[in-house]
């Protein structure tokens, strides 16, 4: 292999220099040996396969064994046939004290949540040496054999950015390390990317799964990515984040459940760890406790997360903020964890946010035990996050010492995430009786017993060429070009990814608005295009250039078109320039869960087009000149009718600011109801938080599950055309002579607002439509609706009238009305 030909060509040139400096440098490692590792023994029969570096083998009963801690005998935690459970009774049994309590803690590789593969590979400091804290380019690493063996961390953030080659390298090397520990105790990695075979260039598209409606398409591509992370060593992923209410899997929480199993069992299915996170929420469109409204409806979020539980998920992640006990972070609060224990049914490993602590271990509040934690130590903080329940802290740089305030000063330069935490304090809680060895057990038993479920004890190596097979092209497999583009990613991977990842572009985008079937453009159509992002411009232009002319300015065009990646002033300056040509126009709009058409583009825009592919790296460092958006070529497809746009929303869409505001967080569907039906909602829920509420209750621009298809077209009828009525008492005749009776009758007073309403129905395909009210001839309101297929919803208009006799018609509807001064 050629890789590293040029760094070892160099290392081997100064070596034979006369320079005693040089002399005393440690020698570089040949990189390349860490891409085979030796198959200690193949799989065949009831053998299991074992690979390794270091490490002797034992035979018996005609099976081959690792010599984890290097005694000559068979150890019940070294033998693969037995049950997990005793294996990890037998390993906790050799294990100090120390060993144990290193299992608690969660760092990231080399002290970073995430670098580069070329500072890792590049820098020897990093590795090997007597310093702990190594300075590289600015940045302090934390050395990963002291990492390991001084500190006794073997969980670890694996967020690194570079080829595919490159990270199976820097875990097989780190496994080797770990290999080579008294005790042989693998590491478990776990990153924010659950799509990082091609680090820092590319990641997972979350939202547009959650806008493809397609569950069998997000449990594929999910179980794709796990397969490929496996195949270079790294075990788990920081997901699913979609199941807390507002994420990528919207605001009903059947739905999110129905994703969050579906993406939860693929990562597991894979053969890696899913983590689902943030217990109880910390984000989506609003934090948990900005979310929680006068209903109090915090079960609604337990949908989601009783479907990962079920799902197997490996490990949960708390939120840094209250959860079910107010002013109480929710890894002091033991009614929050006990949710998740017992009423959920939770056994796996449950691991705090980063950053835990800023400035040292600390708390604040009063527990439901009534105990000040503003009182307590930083000994005590660490082991009553523990006696709650949680199993891991999520920590930076960790240092030797109890000292806080004096290591705080000392290594405030090497504070990663602005961080410092100390697990002797850990230690020294277990030896002074604040703090139980049983609660030690308990969970260090638990983050043992993953590693023994994931087989990492006799297999925990990975090979670059078994790595290929299951990621890469042909093409790729057989010469290992570089990769310094999206067409280059698309050469190097499968034709499956390939394949899956183009399902998800068309899937996820949604057709909100097609006046007139705008869309699909014929070909040879004459368009202006214009977008406020330089790359996507020059990038649509040329994919576009394959269907249409492309004219320079508005007034020759048939067609406008523009493409927004943000509703910046730049956006509103294109639009306001191409309303004044006069022409058509359509919106492709880069849509998140924030940034959504409203009213004014539902207005301006003939057609509209919302992508929602997005695939900027989570966390870590971003890498290359990567474009993260649907691909320009597919863009045009779609435009042109080659491809089909086959999304549909996950949230509503409110009118105006004060309809999204007034909106409860914790409770689905409710944008633009009143509080009456806000409240009739809410009781239905908290009767049962499954309850599938309708969706076409309130006023909004576009409801949930809408999206428009070419070719299919809505039908529409209306009907009930109700006008506002006043009850006045009358005399009517009756035997005898006559009598008062309450009657209602439809009356409306001159200038002052009033409100008519009426039934749309839609028997067709999603579609919209306008209602369009006419006094007479005359048009005197309008406004825009969006129906699913097969729904229904209330129409409504304001309207302010003369004094007179006035006949209002609206969609075919008409009646007559008397306005009194």
């Amino acid at each position: 292999m050629k890789r590293f030909s040029f760094v070892l060509a160099v290392v081997m040139l100064l070596s034979m220099l006369s320079i005693p400096a040089l002399a005393e440098e440690a020698t570089e490692p040949n990189w390349d040996s860490y891409a085979t590792y030796k198959i200690l023994v193949e799989a065949e029969g009831d053998q299991v396969r074992l690979t390794g570096d270091t490490k002797n083998i034992i035979e018996a009963d005609n099976l081959k064994f690792k010599d984890l801690n290097g005694n000559g005998s068979l150890d019940i935690y070294e033998d693969w046939r037995q049950d997990v459970d005793a294996r990890v009774e037998n390993l906790l049994s050799q294990m100090t004290l120390e060993e144990k309590v290193g299992l608690l803690f969660f760092s990231g590789l080399a002290g970073q949540n995430g670098s580069t593969t070329q500072n890792l590979l590049n820098n020897e400091t990093i590795w090997t040496g007597e310093e702990y804290l190594p300075t590289v380019d600015g940045t302090v690493y934390a050395n990963v054999t002291m990492q390991i063996n001084d500190f006794k961390l073997n969980t670890l953030i694996f967020a690194e950015s570079g080829t595919p080659y490159e990270q199976l390298l820097v875990a097989n090397r780190t496994q080797a390390i770990a290999e080579d520990s008294r005790l042989g105790i693998p590491v478990t990695f776990n990153g924010d990317r659950s799509y990082n075979t091609w680090g820092g260039m590319v990641d997972m598209p979350h939202y547009a799964l959650g806008t493809a409606h397609d569950e069998a398409l997000l449990y594929n591509i999910c179980l794709q990515y796990a397969k490929e992370l496996n195949a270079l060593g790294q075990t788990g992923t920081f997901h699913t984040y979609g199941l807390e209410i507002g994420s990528w899997y919207g605001d009903e929480v059947n739905y999110i459940a129905q994703m969050t199993a579906a993406e939860t069992k693929a990562y597991e299915d894979g053969g890696i760890n899913s983590t689902s996170k943030h217990f109880i929420a910390r984000g989506g469109r609003s934090s948990f406790s900005n979310a929680l409204s006068d209903g109090d409806l915090w079960e609604s979020y337990m949908v989601g997360w009783k479907a990962a539980v079920d799902a197997g998920t490996t490990y949960v992640m708390l939120n840094n903020g209250s959860g079910l006990t107010d002013g109480v972070m929710t890894y002091f609060d033991s009614t929050t964890i006990n949710y998740l224990r017992e009423t959920l049914g939770y056994d796996g490993i449950i691991v705090t946010d980063w950053p835990l602590f800023m400035g040292g271990p600390s708390g604040s509040g009063i527990t439901v035990e009534g105990e000040d934690l503003s009182t307590f130590t930083p000994e005590q903080i660490y082991a009553k996050i523990l006696t709650v329940g949680v199993d891991q802290f999520g920590v930076g740089t960790i240092v030797h010492g109890t000292d806080v305030p004096s290591l705080l000063t000392e290594y405030s330069y090497a504070s990663a995430y602005g961080m410092i935490d100390f697990p002797d304090l850990v230690v020294a809680a277990v030896n002074d009786g604040s703090l139980s060895m049983d609660i030690v057990d308990r969970s260090a038993s638990r983050v043992l017993k993953n590693k023994f479920n994931l087989g990492l004890f006799e297999d925990a190596f990975r090979d670059w060429d078994a790595a290929k097979a299951v990621f890469a092209s042909d093409a790729y497999d057989t010469d290992e070009f570089a990769v310094a583009s999206n067409d280059d990613i698309e050469s190097a991977r499968n034709d499956t990814m390939n394949s899956l990842d183009e399902q998800v572009q068309t899937e996820s985008a949604i057709l909100f608005k097609n006046d007139n079937n705008l869309l699909p453009l014929a070909q040879g159509t004459k368009v202006f295009y214009a977008s406020n992002n330089a790359t996507t411009q020059s990038k649509d232009q040329e994919a576009l250039a394959a269907y249409c002319e492309l004219v320079e300015k508005a007034a020759d065009a048939d067609v406008i078109v523009i493409h927004a990646t943000s509703k910046d002033d730049s956006y509103e300056l294109l639009l306001e320039d191409a309303l004044s040509a006069g022409k058509p126009i359509v919106l492709v709009l880069e849509g998140t869960i924030n940034v959504e058409p409203g009213t004014y583009e539902t207005e301006s825009y003939d057609a509209i087009l919302m992508q929602v592919y997005l695939t900027t790296p989570d966390h870590g460092l971003s890498t290359g000149n990567f474009y993260h958006y649907t691909k320009p070529s597919i863009t045009a497809d779609m435009l042109f009718g080659v491809k089909e746009p086959g999304g549909s929303t996950v949230f509503e869409i409110a009118r105006n600011e004060t309809d999204a505001a007034l909106d409860w967080s914790d409770l689905q569907v409710d944008t633009g109801v009143s509080d009456e039906v806000r409240l009739y909602m809410a009781a239905l829920v908290k009767e049962d938080p499954t309850y599938e509420l309708p969706n076409n209750l309130g006023d909004v621009l576009y409801t949930t599950d809408f999206g428009m298809q070419y070719g299919k077209e809505a039908a529409f009828t209306f009907d009930t055309l109700v006008l506002p009525k006043t009850v006045v008492t009358e005399e009517v005749a009756s035997f005898g002579g006559s009598q008062s009776q309450n009657v209602a009758k439809e009356t409306v007073v001159a200038g002052e607002p009033f409100t008519i309403r009426f039934i749309a129905w839609n028997n067709g395909a999603d579609g919209t439509f306008n209602a369009e009210v006419y006094d007479g001839d005359e048009q005197i309101a309008s406004k825009f609706y969006a129906l699913d297929s097969n729904q229904f919803r209330i129409v409504s208009l304001e309207l302010t009238l003369d004094a007179g006799e006035h006949t209002i018609s609206v969609c075919g509807l008409t009646k007559t009305i008397n306005v009194s001064e």
